[in-house]
């Protein structure tokens, strides 16, 4: 859906992306000169760039403009078929979200990216989940569901979101060598927010440059969607919240020569908040403790460098990118316990530090035409949780550790029968390290994930898809070193057997784009994919009742391979344009259950079907668009769960949700100021005000998602 795009210069940057137009100064040039309109692309699955029509997989990228419709890209991603949300409160800080069935608490069965380096959405708190990420920072996001993307490691069972920066070129105006943009948000649920941006060029465009900052309220969500009951037995409607949010970011850009291009970014967002300790499931203040204070921080720093020399476009088209990462979440809360004064202080740390390199090197033997990519990524993780209560460090939650993952990788692809056959061949070796700093056992192996795949036009526009691909998980140093009273609800004994999880897949499905179907100047875009397969050996914690209760009263546990998950289902997405008129609809369908006990693993899951339309008032340059989301009532195995003696049914009822938005750029005005480059976008989400709950949660759920909301933003370039 990326459906106007800067030429050129849009994949140039792409640092996930190797298969970008050459840099050299004609085509940079042409870059600057025009707007063209381009096929959506996919490059995170596979690292190169592929039509999504012709990639062998599930896999979607996200229109820039969807993105508006939050201001936390995790709600906006709900339109992506694959991705579900919900079953929080909406807090900014703590938002739930999977991805094929894995997501919030499976964080490692997930892999989330921005500019190639990697986050940990939950920094092993449990009580946040959060991208920390700026939407309109975004210059693209890909979306890849399922196990086919090899080329990104450990953790892409659930599936893989790549996300790109803006640079000073995604602002700039044609005829611009310098430029500022200012936009302000409003939602009628307390958010506000005003952004700056300033960019430019230097030295005949050898130098570019982008300074961007926002600041951000979020205050006590005023409008669930139905009544919430409190403690005391009274309801309400509101959240009680209060986020501050900051973002920094400034991007440099240096071309020695139209063969070499330079970039360095850094990147700093933050929240301070006064929330609940666990903010996905607490919709108001403890009556003990009232609100607990907290800081939110991520910082990264990335150095990226390609080359394409002239005379050898085609063996060396290298991308060298290296990373260091910093984020932390820390809480502060004061309280009498027993009628003693009582203050903690906890903190969660994770910081990142690595290097990737990539060739893409194309070339023919024969009739066949081939794209081969190679490359490897290095990584080093630390981790640790500080948990300090009246002044004495417990070993609460701590288990300070460090992560090593080395990769190598492969990705050909090879086009022949006059490019109606594309075969995709791939695969990847990764070792790695878990190591706990307190001495115990250490934990390293490999593995080798293969994959498979291709596509074949058996008609004009008309391709039959299909792939087999494998992706693995390494246990974490939780799960194999786990050790002692970490909380206070089990005694952990560690396991270093632990065994890596390993997803097989399975993919077949068709797609068609083709001009002229129903009407002399529309298009027809349509891709459906079933995937079928199961995630081996999966690791989930069990009590250990055979050896009593430990020394604190509570029982002893551990984690085992324990479980072998199948999974299976339907991803369906197609699109239509005539003149004005665009519009589709999208069905997704999953089936994820214990190969055993058939019950769902590791959460339930609703199908759903969505259907969008807008109309282009072209005199107006206004866009009126309309969208509906309908979750089907799930099937619920197990039907019902016990807590201290209640018996709670999970949701088995449907749920629809009608979203509308118009965007605005005034022309024609006879207002200069207006009539160069201002974007009005307004919208009301949920419109009729309908509760939606996830189908994780159970019937009596105070997460009944948000009720209405009216934003608008207003920007405006100079």
């Amino acid at each position: 859906m990326l459906t106007t795009v800067l030429a050129a210069f849009t994949y140039a940057q792409d640092n996930d992306t190797e298969a970008r137009p050459s840099s050299k100064s004609d085509e940079s040039d042409v870059a600057n000169k025009e707007i063209i309109e381009l096929d959506d692309y996919i490059v995170t699955g596979t690292r190169m760039e592929l039509e999504l029509s012709l990639y062998p997989g599930s896999a979607s990228s996200v229109d820039l403009d969807d993105l508006q419709v939050s201001n936390n890209i995790i709600e906006s991603l709900s339109l992506v078929p694959g991705i579900e949300t919900g079953g929080s409160h909406g807090r900014n800080i703590g938002q739930q979200f999977t991805i094929r069935g894995f997501g919030y608490q499976s964080e490692e069965r997930v892999i989330v990216k921005l500019d190639g380096v990697r986050r940990s959405t939950a920094l092993f708190s449990n009580h946040i989940s959060s991208f920390r990420v700026d939407s309109d920072l975004l210059a693209s996001v890909d979306v890849v569901k399922g196990a086919s993307s090899v080329s990104h490691g450990g953790g892409a069972i659930g599936g893989v979101i790549g996300m790109r920066t803006k640079d000073a070129r995604d602002f700039l105006r044609p005829d611009q060598t310098i430029g500022a943009t200012t936009k302000a948000r409003y939602e009628t649920n307390n958010h506000k927010e005003i952004s700056l941006a300033l960019y430019g060029t230097a030295l005949d465009d050898k130098f570019d440059y982008l300074l961007y900052a926002k600041a951000g309220k979020t205050g006590d969500l005023t409008k669930a969607s139905d009544s919430i009951e409190l403690s005391d037995g009274t309801f309400t409607d509101t959240v009680e919240n209060d986020e501050d949010l900051k973002t920094y970011f400034v991007k440099v850009g240096y071309n020695p020569n139209e063969d070499q291009r330079l970039t360095l970014s850094h990147y700093e967002f933050s929240e301070d908040t006064a929330v609940t300790w666990q903010t996905l499931y607490h919709s108001s203040y403890s009556t003990v403790t009232g609100p607990v204070f907290g800081d939110l921080s991520q910082k990264d720093t990335v150095l990226n460098y390609e080359l394409n020399p002239t005379g050898y476009e085609d063996w060396i088209n290298l991308n060298v990118t290296a990373f260091n990462s910093e984020s932390y979440y820390f809480r502060v809360l004061d309280y009498l316990y027993r009628d003693v004064p009582t203050h903690v202080y906890y903190k969660n740390e994770d910081e990142r530090y690595g290097i990737n390199a990539k060739n893409l090197m194309q070339f023919e033997t024969g009739d066949i035409f081939h794209r081969l990519l190679v490359g490897f990524d290095y990584e080093i993780r630390n981790e640790d949780a500080l948990y300090v209560r009246n002044g004495v460090t417990t070993d609460f939650g701590s288990m300070p550790n460090e992560y090593m993952n080395l990769g190598f990788y492969f990705q050909e692809e090879a086009s022949m029968l006059d490019d109606k056959l594309v075969l995709h061949v791939g695969g990847r070796l990764d070792f790695f390290e878990r190591d706990v700093h307190s001495g115990k056992e250490k934990y390293d192996d490999s593995n080798f994930s293969p994959r498979i795949g291709g596509s074949y036009e058996v008609a004009e526009g008309l391709n039959l898809l299909f792939n087999y691909s494998e992706s693995f998980r390494a246990p974490t140093p939780h799960e194999t070193s786990s050790s002692g009273p970490l909380n206070p609800h089990y005694w952990y004994t560690p396991n270093p057997n632990l065994k890596p999880e390993r997803a097989e897949e399975y993919e077949i499905g068709f797609s068609y784009v083709g001009d002229g179907i129903f009407a002399e100047d529309d298009n027809v875009w349509f891709k459906v994919m079933y995937f079928d397969g199961e995630v081996k050996d999966m690791i989930s914690f069990e009590e250990l009742f055979e050896l009593g209760e430990s020394p604190e009263g509570s029982p002893y546990g551990t984690y085992k391979n324990v479980a072998k998950a199948i999974r299976n289902g339907l991803e369906l997405e197609f699109r239509y344009k005539n003149g004005p008129w665009n519009g589709g609809f999208t069905f997704e369908s999953l089936d994820q259950y214990d190969s055993v006990t058939r019950e769902k693993e590791p959460s339930a899951f609703a199908d759903k079907l969505r259907a969008h339309a807008s109309y282009y008032f072209e005199k107006l340059n206004l866009t009126l668009s309309a969208s509906t989301s309908h979750w089907f009532a799930p099937e619920q195995n197990p039907e019902s769960v016990v807590s201290w003696g209640t018996t709670y049914y999970y949701v088995d009822r449907s749920f629809t949700i009608t979203d509308i938005k118009a965007i605005w750029r005034p022309t024609n005005t006879g207002i200069e100021f207006i009539d160069e480059d201002v974007e009005l976008q307004v919208g009301v989400n949920n419109i009729a005000d309908d509760v939606y709950i996830n189908a994780r949660d159970v019937t009596t759920t105070s997460r009944v998602g948000k009720g209405r909301n009216i934003f608008m933003s207003l920007s405006k370039r100079f």
